[in-house]
Parts: C-alpha cells; structure tokens; sequence
C-alpha cells in the first residue's frame, strides 16, 4: 500500500530529480574544477618558460658583449651554469627545465628534470614551425616510477630562425590528487545529499497531504443517512483547499438529491395514496350489500376517477423520466407558434368559464420557429393550466406571444394568490405545491417542472416574477433556430 501512495510516488519522482540535478552539478563542477586546475597549471609553465628564455637570453646578450667570439659551445656552458643556478630556486623547486636542439636532443636540463620519453617528430616540427605547445607526456621522476608530466615546449627564434627549444614541466601528481579527493567528496556527498532530502521530502509530503489524510477520514465517515457532515476547509488558498471545497459542494449535491428523492417517494406515495385509498373504501363499501345498478355505475364511475388521476402522475413521471435520461427525440419542424398558443387558448376557455375566469390574449406576432408542435402544444397547456388553477374565480389570464431579438417571447400572467418569496426557488421541482396547506383542484405539482423540461430540451429559458396576492408572471424565451 505505501508503494502506491501519492506519497511514495512523490518523494521518489523527488529523489530521482534530484539525482540527475546533482550528478549534472557535480559533473559539471568537477569537469570546471579540472579545467581550472590544468588553465593554472598551463599558465604557470608558460610562465616560467618565458623567464627562462628572457633569462637565458640576457645572459646570452652579456657574453656576446663581452666575448665578440661567443659561441654554441660557450652558450651551451652558459645555460648549463644558469639551470644549476635556478635549480635552487624556490620559486622553480617544483618546475623541470631542459634546454633541447632543433632534433629534440637534450642539450641542458635541471637536476630534477625526470626521463621524458622523447617528442615525436610531429611534435618537432610543428614546434620548430615557431609555435609553443602543451603535452601530457609520461616520463620516470624516479628509476621505475612512471609519472604524467604536463610538458610546456617553447621555441626560442633569433634572427627569424629557431635556435633551440626551452622545455618546462612539472608533474600532475598534485592535481589527481585534488581530483581524486574531490570526487570522493562528490561521491560521498551526493547519496547522502539524496537521502537526507528524501527524508526532509517525505516529512513535508506527510505534513502537506495530512488534510488529505483528515479528509479521507471524514468521508469514510459519510454515509446517506449522514450527509449532512461535512470536511474541514484548511485555512490555505492551495490545492487542497479546492479539493475539500469541491467534496463539499458534491456532498451538498448529494444531501439535496438524497433529499429530492426522498420528498419524491414521500409525494408520490401520498399522490397515489390517497386516490387507492377512495378506490379501495368504495369498493369496499359497495361489497358489503347488494346494490342498484345506479349505485354500481356511480361507483365505476368514481373508481374511474380516481384511476384517472392515478394514470396522469405516472404519465408524467414517466415523461419527466424520459426527459431526465434524454430519451425524447424532438421532432424538430418549422411550426407556428401563435397558431399553437391560440388554439391552446381555445381549449382552456373551457376550464376558465368554469370559475368565470376572463383568459384573454393581448398580443399575438406572427412567430414562425423551429421546435416539436407536440411539446410546445403540452408546454403551453400546463403553464394555462397552472395559472388557471390558482387563480380565484372573476380573476383573469392574460397570454402574449412577440418576437424578441431572435427568440419567440410568451409572457403569461394571472391574477391569482401568487408565489411567497420562500417558495420562488423551488416551484419548477416535482411534486413541489406553493403552500401545499393550500392545495387545489387536487394538483399534483409536476405541470411546471414538465413545462421547464420542454422549453429546455428547446434551448430557452423560463422566468417567473411574482407577489403573494398579485398573481404571477410567467415569461418564457424560444429560440427561433433551433441551435444544432
């Protein structure tokens, strides 16, 4: 289980990246570091040998002045006294000087000067082409004891020609040493280096993920007859705060869909309660005796009532559910919208001069759009219907259908008891009825949200502005083109 934690998986990406970072690094300062090393080394050689060839030159000058006569011979006596000289040096202790024909034949060399195998000619010629070169040449500082030189060859020109070469050495002893010591530093600091950042790395991963660890917790703990806990925010503005806002706002989801449902089975079991109920005492109290065929009928009768009542909520139901999982295909044509709100109108006059209700339309545009005739026809019908119902009686419904921009506007107002404020946000759920203490015409509270269903599968939109005791305004917006 560790292996495949988050945390795991983090310190170990960690620790792999600062791997490569360090081994980059430290190949990178031991590569500077030895480049260095050599760079001083090179500059001292070069150094030195220009002071042995203005030295020797000087000496060279005197005699000359001295000794019109002076000859290779008598140079070669010079030089050789010179280097026995300069051998005690302090500054050249640890410099090897040798004095070399145009052949690279030793003519002269320091006490210390150690075996060096000879120059090749390639090197010869390319010094006595008047150019100075650096070599790593292996040569006995001691009988037997090979030892890597780094070998600065000078050219020394007079008159235009080289006359002979100065050639200065010292050993790399010092500097493997320097680089060996360095890269056991490095070798020995870079796992360490590794490891105690691992740790550090696992520690803070623990200290950052704990309210992850506390969240986990809590929602173990949540259960659907326990939706009402909730996790702690950290006080933070990171990631972990909008893990814990997110599991909030979906567990708040949850509590209002456990809650929806259960008020669903709530209504729906009171909804088909009470019509079994009548159906079921009828029947009843019609076995107990005989009876006329006048009372049989006004039994069936009733019995078909209530039966009626029954089919429509499962209808309903049946046809919200096939909203809720898409499964209505629309049969999307070029229809008429104020001939569908007229005729509508037309049917529910029938409904409204049973409580002497005036239903009137104000404004009707020529509104052509593109939607299903059949849900628009049933659209319509409910709101009428809703509007109708709890309207009281010599009240008035007023419908008016325009083009707004490019959609089709159908505002529907009513003079009836109207929406209290509280219950505003919830007048489009199922089952839901503005102060169900107030119930009438035994309705079942699904008209509006079949209504919001339809003109959503359309692409609009549905508002309601209202009062308690002014009635209710109804607006609904359709596009014109149904949008693909």
């Amino acid at each position: 289980m560790l292996f495949k934690s988050i945390r795991f998986r983090i310190v170990l990406w960690y620790m792999g990246l600062l791997t490569i970072t360090l081994l980059v690094f430290s190949t990178l300062v031991y590569q500077s570091f030895k480049k260095t090393l050599y760079d001083d080394l090179d500059d001292l050689l070069s150094s030195k040998a220009d002071g042995v060839v203005n030295a020797i030159s000087t000496y060279w000058e005197i005699e000359k002045m001295d000794n019109e006569q002076a000859d290779t011979g008598k140079f070669l006596s010079m030089a050789s006294n010179w280097v026995v000289e300069k051998s005690k040096d302090p500054n050249l202790m640890s410099i090897c000087v040798q004095i070399l024909d145009m052949n690279g034949k030793k003519l002269v060399a320091s006490k210390n000067a150690p075996k060096i195998y000879e120059l090749s000619e390639d090197d010869i010629d390319y010094v006595l082409k008047g150019k100075d070169s650096f070599d790593t040449i292996k040569g006995e500082a001691h009988p037997g004891k090979i030892t890597a030189f780094r070998v600065y060859t000078k050219p020394v020109i007079q008159d235009g020609k080289v006359k002979y070469l100065v050639q200065v050495a010292s050993a790399q002893g010092l500097i493997y040493v320097a680089l060996g010591g360095l890269r056991i530093l490095l070798f020995v600091l870079l796992p360490i280096t590794v490891v105690v950042t691992g740790i550090a790395g696992a520690f803070l991963a623990r200290l950052t993920l704990r309210p992850v660890d506390h969240m986990v917790d809590t929602l173990k703990k949540i259960t659907a007859e326990n939706l009402k806990l909730r996790i702690h925010i950290p006080d933070t503005k990171d990631e972990v705060k909008r893990l814990a806002d997110t599991f909030n706002d979906m567990i708040e989801r949850l509590d209002k869909s456990f809650a929806s449902q259960h008020e669903f089975i709530q209504d729906i079991s009171h909804e088909l309660r009470t019509p079994l109920a009548i159906l079921k005492g009828e029947l009843e109290v019609t076995l107990k005796k005989l009876r006329s065929p006048e009372e049989y009928e006004a039994v069936l009768v009733s019995s078909l009532e209530e039966i009626g009542k029954m089919s429509r909520v499962i209808e309903d139901l049946l046809v919200l559910a096939r909203f809720d999982n898409n499964q209505i295909a629309l049969e999307i044509r070029r229809v008429d919208l104020g001939g569908i709100v007229s005729r509508v109108l037309d049917d529910m006059k029938i409904l409204a001069e049973q409580k002497d209700i005036e239903l009137s339309l104000s404004r009707q545009d020529n509104i052509m759009l593109d939607g299903d005739e059949g849900q628009l026809r049933r659209l319509f019908v409910n709101l009428l219907d809703n509007a109708i119902k709890y309207t009281s009686r010599k009240g008035k419904v007023i419908i008016m259908a325009q083009k707004n921009g490019g959609h089709a506007k159908v505002v529907i107002s009513d003079t009836g008891v109207g929406i209290p404020e509280e219950d505003m946000p919830y007048i489009f759920d199922r089952f839901y009825q503005v102060s169900k203490a107030r119930r009438v015409n035994h309705g079942f509270g699904l008209g509006l949200s079949i209504a919001k269903s339809i003109i959503e599968s359309h692409r609009g939109t549905i508002s309601v502005f209202s009062q308690p005791g002014q009635g209710a305004t109804f607006t609904v917006l359709l596009p014109l083109s149904y949008p693909v």
